[in-house]
């Protein structure tokens, strides 16, 4: 069957032609965004981008409004569809956001804010009559155990003045929350209150993952004009999906007069990864950290995220501007290892600084850098006189701090080819020293590669203690046994460094760790809850 040809009409019909705006953003033309900055600094701290001022997701819908009413004016704005947050919008430092709004048909302007954001946003003449509020009630309900004040107080909520909607928290229960909100200024304050109790459902009931921020929204039906400052609205949350890496959602939003105001469907939050060390850090960062203590001084720390979104915000919670663009500059598949070895580093100095009664230090405030040869330094005026080594293998980064002098720590996956370490790294008097600690241990069942290992290990620690690294001579540096189980390391200089061992293991790997240095006092359980930690649980 021959084709039709398409009518002149349909061939002369023009595609619609977007509107196309810049706008710059930042924290002197956004100022509210200010209170809505996801990670506590010190008061006084002088580098806005470390607090990660971001716009947040209904903004974001009031910014495309604003667009749409200029290529449709005169129309009230009824909602919005299909919103999708592509990536966060921080405006620190300031951002030209290139934004188009195309008609899309039947009242509907499709916004795009950058790669950003994009979303439909609804308008007519005139808004339409509200549905009647859902009255039917939520599941197992009972009093909500986080009061409206404690939830912005005890850091439940990142959010500061502009964006502390949450007036009420009334009820909790196992398949929604209610609670009344404050309609206050600042464009798309209401909204993100409503997300806030959303969200504050999934910190209290969800068992792992808790750290949550919105996705997408399907729909938002809005049945009249935005509520006069300072209104109450109430609010009822209703869950409809929980899964590995995402909640799903409704929201509805009743005026004083019990009349339904707006309603938000299909709200997904996606969940970061958050375990019981990363989690408490949304509270308390001052005061704890993703590092370990360990019995003999030095810090561990483990990748405790599956996915780089999660490990992004670790990454901020960590890193001030400066380390930042150094993580930036990392290749790829090198990022986790280097951002390991400064968590490792960074807590092995607040946990030294803790120890000497610091009180509170934030991550940002104990800079990691390199010195002319390369090896890490911490930096700051609270870190100054300190010494640090790192060393990173695997999922896993070590660290030690010290002030008597240099120190070294080092860490090494067990050997799958011990004939090789021989040759390349032992002597014959340390392979004989390897099978007396193999025998020594028998009961430990350790292996006899696993002492290899710990001798070259060893070896490492002490290299960077001296500051010198193996020279490419491993065999020069000789090692011998010391009491209490460690190891002594003659240098080629004649200096000998005392060295401590350990080990940590995992399903796939088993490692070693050597650290240099007489045993400072094992930290292992000081990091006990603060108030707040104890109450947010983890």
């Amino acid at each position: 069957t021959p084709a039709v040809a398409p009518s002149a009409t349909a061939r002369s019909t023009p595609s619609p032609v977007p509107r196309r705006t810049v706008r710059r953003l930042s924290l002197d033309t956004v100022p509210y965004v200010r209170d809505h900055c996801v990670y506590l600094q010190p008061d006084d701290w002088p580098e806005p981008a470390d607090r990660f001022p971001v716009v947040p997701m209904t903004t974001l819908l009031e910014l495309a409004a604003e667009e749409a009413r200029q290529v449709s004016p005169r129309q009230a704005v009824t909602g919005y569809s299909d919103v999708r947050a592509l990536r966060w919008l921080p405006v620190a430092p300031p951002v030209d956001l290139t934004v188009t709004a195309t008609p899309a048909g039947d009242g509907r302007i499709r916004v795009g804010l950058g790669d950003y954001a994009s979303v439909t946003v609804h308008l007519a003449s005139h808004h339409p009559a509200p549905p009647p509020p859902d009255l039917s009630p939520l599941t197992s309900g009972g009093p909500a155990p986080v009061s409206a004040a404690a939830l912005y107080r005890d850091r439940w909520m990142f959010h500061g003045p502009a964006f502390a909607g949450v007036h009420e928290v009334g009820t909790l229960a196992a398949d929604g929350i209610r609670g009344t909100l404050r309609a206050l200024p600042a464009p798309g304050a209401l909204l993100d209150a409503a997300g806030q109790l959303l969200g504050h459902w999934m910190q209290l009931k969800l068992s792992g993952d808790r750290l949550v921020f919105p996705a997408t929204l399907d729909r938002v039906r809005l049945y009249g004009p935005p509520p006069r400052e300072g209104a109450l609205l109430a609010a009822t949350a209703r869950i409809r999906a929980v899964r590995p890496g995402t909640v799903r959602g409704d929201v509805e939003l009743c005026r004083a007069d019990g009349a339904v105001w707006a309603r938000l469907e299909g709200w997904t939050y996606r969940r970061f990864g958050a375990d019981e060390r990363v989690w408490p850090m949304k509270f308390t960062p001052e005061v704890c950290g993703i590092g370990e203590p360990r019995p003999g001084g030095w810090c561990l720390a483990r990748r405790r995220w599956s996915d780089p979104a999660s490990q992004e915000l670790v990454m901020r919670r960590y890193l001030g501007a400066t380390e930042r663009a150094r993580y930036e500059r990392c290749a790829p598949h090198t990022r986790t290892a280097w951002l390991l070895g400064r968590i490792a580093a960074k807590d092995a100095v607040r946990e030294l600084l803790w120890d000497e009664g610091a009180g509170p230090v934030f991550p940002a405030e104990v800079a990691v850098v390199n010195d002319g040869h390369g090896r890490p330094r911490p930096d700051g005026p609270l870190a100054r006189g300190i010494h640090v080594s790192l060393a990173h293998k695997d999922r896993w980064a070590v660290a030690l701090a010290h002030r008597s002098g240099p120190v070294g720590i080092d860490i090494e996956t067990v050997t799958d080819d011990p004939g090789a370490l021989e040759r390349i790294a032992l002597t014959p008097a340390e392979r004989r020293l390897a099978d007396g600690l193999h025998a020594r241990d028998a009961a430990g069942g350790s292996g006899r590669a696993h002492w290899l290992t710990a001798l070259w290990c060893a070896k490492e620690a002490a290299a960077k203690a001296a500051g010198s690294g193996l020279g490419g001579r491993p065999q020069a540096w000789a090692v011998s046994p010391a009491p209490g189980g460690a190891l002594w390391v003659a240098a080629p200089d004649g200096g000998r460094h005392l060295v401590h061992l350990d080990s940590v293991h995992d399903p796939s790997a088993r490692h070693v760790v050597a650290w240099t240095g007489p045993p400072p006092g094992d930290r292992t359980g000081t990091d006990t809850p603060t108030l707040p930690e104890a109450i947010h649980g983890s």
